[in-house]
């Protein structure tokens, strides 16, 4: 009975009742001040950049014109209507010329001095006063050197004089009678690489094969005349 007494385990007491502890709030630190710097430097440079974005497009919206193109094909020789241009916003670039969009009635009734394609920019030099070819008319190619060619002062409905160099060994009243045949510019060519130019000019109908065989030696010099 001892060991009974001695091996019985104990009871345990019955849980009290829970303790409730006041809530504590928990408090963030505060940020370090390296922190709160580099938020700031963030947000600095972040309204930076929207600045020079909306500058750099106000900028690039400034560079932009109003200019003329083609709205279709339009032939050799026929008068520009309203319905053939339409107005494109272009990018100032060097080197392009086009008409600008206010000059539009300026352009409409002249002529087309070569084909115009539709899309392409209209520049005053693929214009002319003129028609292509008038009756008694030929149009005749001359390839000429800078030297022989006023090339930069020429433009479509140009009066000019074609003049034929005599050929080597001969006076100019040894030729086929052929010395100075008047013409008119219908178009201006792009210079090539050696700086040779062709210029197709409208020449009186008789003189025309004398004048393309005496290009085709090269012997055709263009005199630009007096446009008073």
């Amino acid at each position: 009975m001892k060991n009974l007494a001695r091996n019985k385990s104990p009871v345990p007491a019955p849980p009290g009742p829970e303790v409730m502890r006041p809530d504590i709030g928990i408090v963030d630190p505060q940020p370090p001040r390296r922190r709160r710097r580099s938020f700031m430097i963030l947000g600095a440079v972040m309204v930076l950049a929207g600045a020079l974005g909306f500058a750099g497009l106000m900028h690039a919206s400034a560079e932009r014109s109003d200019v003329l193109a083609l709205a279709r094909d339009v032939p050799a020789g026929q008068k520009l209507t309203s319905g053939d241009l339409r107005v494109v916003a272009l990018s100032d670039a060097p080197g392009l010329k086009p008409v600008p969009a206010q000059q539009k009635n300026q352009v409409l009734g002249r002529r087309a001095a070569a084909a115009l394609s539709q899309g392409s920019l209209l520049t005053d030099g693929q214009l002319t006063e003129h028609g292509g070819l008038r009756p008694g008319e030929a149009l005749v190619a001359v390839e000429v050197k800078r030297s022989m060619a006023p090339v930069d002062a020429l433009r479509p409905g140009d009066a000019v004089q074609l003049v034929t160099r005599p050929q080597d060994g001969q006076t100019p009243d040894k030729q086929r009678g052929l010395v100075e045949v008047a013409g008119r510019v219908v178009k201006v060519g792009t210079p090539s690489s050696s700086g040779d130019v062709v210029i197709q000019a409208a020449v009186p109908d008789g003189d025309s094969a004398a004048v393309a065989s005496d290009a085709s030696a090269g012997r055709v010099a263009i005199v630009l005349k007096s446009k008073g």
